[in-house]
């Protein structure tokens, strides 16, 4: 049923944790409907452009940090 090897990328992988911290925070914190329709509003323009905004803040911590 599952396969052993990862079929996607390292940059994915940090995307989809960053998204699902986020979520789980907000979910711990007590944030409504609001920022659940702020989240999929940008995933979804994310989606339709094929930009994602994660990679990019990476990389601008990434430089920051050196």
């Amino acid at each position: 049923m599952f396969s052993k090897h990862c079929n996607i990328d390292k940059t994915d992988r940090i995307n989809r944790a960053v998204i699902g911290l986020l979520l789980c925070v907000a979910v711990l914190i007590g944030m409504g409907k609001s920022f659940f329709m702020v989240v999929g509003l940008v995933l979804v323009t994310e989606g339709i452009i094929g930009w994602c905004s994660i990679p990019y803040l990476i990389g601008k911590i990434k430089k920051y940090k050196k």
